[in-house]
């Protein structure tokens, strides 16, 4: 009889349209903060790596950038800095956004 019941649940949640909605708008969301996190982590590590003494200012900044468009923005211009005046000016940049 229980598991007759949570089969009925099952049905449910595979069948309805709603149900697939919001299953599938989580787990887009869910996605979208694991890229953002991840995408913070590889910035810091750079930053930690080449520019030690910026690390304290990076960790605010990313956490102030919300998106992933911004995040990789801000990454390739990292990536690409050759000195900490450079790097410096790219946190305090409000261009990303």
């Amino acid at each position: 009889m229980i598991q007759e019941r949570l089969s009925m649940y099952d049905d449910l949640m595979e069948n309805d349209p709603e149900m697939r909605r919001l299953r599938e708008k989580y787990q887009t969301e869910g996605e979208a903060k694991g890229e953002i996190k991840a995408s913070r982590e590889m910035i810091l590590t750079v930053v930690k790596m080449r520019f030690p003494s910026l690390t304290k200012q990076a960790q605010q900044r990313v956490t102030q950038v919300t998106n992933v468009d911004g995040l990789r923005k801000l990454f390739e211009q990292l990536m690409s800095a050759s000195d900490e005046k450079t790097v410096s000016v790219l946190f305090t940049s409000d261009s990303l956004n």
